[in-house]
């Protein structure tokens, strides 16, 4: 993979997660655009590149929003989502080899799974971290369990969202320089065979 294209897209859905999606926004709802870009690395690239994207992916999502606002606000909390990805990511790379990966449509899934894993960890990490004296967890008064059924409908709008940005990335997919399926399964030790 070429990392410097990686991170040139990484940061361009950074920016519009922060400044152009809320427009989409639906009753707190807001589809992500990292997550899209998370899922079609980990759709593709090698295992190991996948985690540290996906560590870097959350690294920067944690800095890009306060995790809680009050009197000691803003504070950014790194961790949430930055764990909360490289779960994710590991529920897409222990199913993507029954994936069509030149489906839009796949791109549009593994967002969606790839949202829910990850809203799913954000989601028990704040719910633990309530239990400590005055630490209020983000979403306030209300239940984790409501939160997550937020995280969940955030899940479908990332995954409606990932089919025509998947689209589009599957269109420049050449210039990621992703390993072909066949190099990938030399590597592993195994005879060349083609893996759809």
């Amino acid at each position: 993979m070429k990392w410097i294209v990686a991170i040139a897209s990484l940061f361009v859905a950074l920016v519009l997660d922060v400044s152009f999606m809320p427009v989409f926004e639906l009753s707190g709802i807001t589809p992500r655009l990292v997550v899209v870009v998370v899922a079609f690395v980990a759709m593709h690239a090698d295992g190991s590149i996948v985690r540290w994207f996906a560590l870097l992916a959350g690294f920067l999502m944690d800095l890009s929003e306060p995790s809680l606002s009050g009197p000691r606000a803003p504070l950014y909390l790194i961790g949430p989502s930055t764990l909360g990805m490289l779960f994710g990511v590991e529920a897409i790379l222990s199913i993507r080899g029954v994936l069509i990966r030149r489906n839009p449509f796949s791109v549009g899934v593994m967002s969606l799974l790839l949202s829910l894993a990850s809203g799913l960890f954000w989601t028990a990490w704040w719910a633990l971290r309530s239990w400590y004296p005055d630490s209020p967890p983000p979403w306030g008064d209300g239940s984790a369990l409501r939160e997550f059924g937020v995280q969940f409908l955030g899940s479908i709008s990332s995954g409606i969202s990932g089919i025509p940005v998947g689209f589009l990335l599957l269109h420049f997919s050449g210039a990621w320089g992703f390993p072909s399926v066949l190099a990938r399964a030399r590597t592993q030790g195994g005879q060349a065979r083609i893996i759809r």
